[in-house]
């Protein structure tokens, strides 16, 4: 968990504004939807990444 840093921090935000931007550019709720939830998968799974890290780490020492 100490490899978390400034630089993912701003690409969690980068990637949710840019979903953000992409759902309110298109038209309808559902496609709104989908755009959010694949958003929100990528920054839970680029969080998610740091949590089995530092588990593993912990796990090994």
């Amino acid at each position: 968990m100490d490899d978390w840093s400034l630089r993912d921090d701003v690409g969690i935000l980068v990637v949710l504004g840019m979903t953000l931007g992409a759902a309110q550019s298109v038209d309808g709720t559902a496609p709104s939807l989908a755009i959010l939830v694949v958003g929100a998968g990528i920054a839970g799974l680029w969080i998610g990444k740091f949590f089995l890290e530092g588990y593993t780490d912990a796990i090994t020492d």
